[in-house]
């Protein structure tokens, strides 16, 4: 019986020994702060690379969610009900994603039909640089050949394998996406809910500051979705119109798919860049058109980082090269493709989530665009006392 009396005692002792040590964390050793938080990170990417069938058709709805909530918003003033209203938003989002959509099946169906014609002129385009590695390099054609076809059997188990993976990878692509409309209709029709949620989950003195985070967060996302979006049209209107000029077959998809390539940042603009320029090489006579095609791609995009971007998407996503450089390796090595289109604007949410909390604004500092850190928490402090001194935030803070 004494046994089983001091057994409670015992035990919380353990657990007033195990909360101390808990929360003297910052009071340990800088080697064991490191462990735990690589181990947290270490986590966290797992649970982002297992999770990722769910995390990224949520994290695109999140993103539709705040672009068409003023859509939403508009047809409850003409007094739509809510659900009503959320349906016709979603509904007019799919019409346009489904005339972007068969827009770009019906151009590369007419470069399929083109492609008999682009066989032969590749071909003789072969016949030509076969020739040039022989008279230059002195490698007969039949060595090139048969290194050719070592190379192509060699890959050919791999690329097979790959070709598998990608449908299966496709297919469970689609799958998850179609559950991007259902996810939006409920952010959107359950957004009071979610900031009565943030509301109870917060201290009561630091609602405002919460909230206003949250609301600079779908600021910050619907600025970028939104200036993106027109920036793709008028980056397809330019390149088009020079590729047209320059007289390039399928001139409006290679400036279409360039505009679209340029979302993810630095590759895309390379790869959009190349297409262009191969299909000058492969169709035309010339060297020169090849270098105008390229020549169009460096003044559009000129026009883009330094009078279009600024101007349509302005600063809402102000982060640094070196920032963006490793958040682009990572994210497409986490997420790959997905990754690397969603990796700005969620760096950007996560940015201005830092130069909101105290603890992490040297972080915020850190992955944006700044170079004075005293300035930029001056400004920001400024916009928060703006925030909270305008009369429906006060009441809102008095009522709670």
């Amino acid at each position: 019986m004494l046994r089983m009396k001091r057994l409670p005692i015992k035990w919380k002792s353990l657990s007033l020994i195990a909360k101390s040590k808990t929360m003297n964390i910052k009071e340990q050793p800088f080697y064991y702060q490191a462990t735990i938080k690589l181990l947290l990170a270490g986590l966290i990417i797992a649970f982002l690379i297992l999770a990722q069938n769910i995390l990224i058709p949520l994290t695109v709805a999140v993103f539709f969610t705040f672009l068409l909530m003023p859509v939403s918003r508009r047809l409850e003033s003409w007094k739509f009900p809510k659900s009503l209203a959320i349906l016709i938003s979603i509904i007019l989002a799919f019409i346009l994603v489904a005339i972007v959509f068969y827009f770009f099946v019906d151009q590369i169906l007419s470069f399929t039909n083109d492609w008999p014609v682009l066989e032969k002129t590749l071909e003789t385009k072969w016949e030509s640089l076969t020739q040039f590695i022989s008279e230059t390099f002195h490698i007969s054609r039949i060595e090139q050949k048969a290194w050719l076809t070592t190379k192509i059997k060699e890959n050919a188990s791999t690329g097979g394998v790959l070709v598998l993976g990608l449908f299966s990878a496709t297919t469970s692509f689609l799958a998850s996406f179609a559950l991007i409309p259902i996810y939006v209709f409920f952010l959107t029709l359950y957004q009071d809910k979610i900031k009565e949620f943030i509301r109870l989950i917060t201290k009561e003195d630091k609602n405002e500051h919460v909230l206003f985070i949250v609301k600079e967060v779908s600021v910050v996302s619907q600025k970028y979705v939104m200036g993106i979006f027109l920036d793709v049209i008028i980056l397809s209107i330019l390149n088009s119109t020079g590729f047209l000029i320059l007289g390039l077959p399928h001139a409006i998809l290679f400036g279409v798919l360039a505009s679209v390539l340029n979302i993810i940042p630095y590759i895309g603009v390379l790869i959009g860049s190349t297409l262009p320029i191969l299909m000058a090489l492969l169709t035309k006579d010339s060297m020169s058109y090849a270098i105008a095609a390229g020549a169009i791609c460096v003044v559009v995009q000129f026009l883009d980082n330094n009078f279009i971007t600024p101007y349509v998407v302005g600063s809402s996503v102000s982060i640094n090269p070196l920032t963006a450089t490793i958040v682009l390796i990572a994210s497409s090595l986490i997420w790959g493709i997905p990754g690397m289109v969603l990796c700005l604007p969620l760096t950007g949410m996560a940015k201005v989530v830092c130069d909101h909390v105290d603890s992490l604004k040297p972080y915020g500092f850190l992955l944006g665009e700044e170079v004075n850190f005293n300035e930029q928490k001056k400004a920001q402090d400024k916009i928060i006392r703006k925030f909270i001194k305008r009369p429906g935030n006060q009441a809102g803070i008095n009522k709670h």
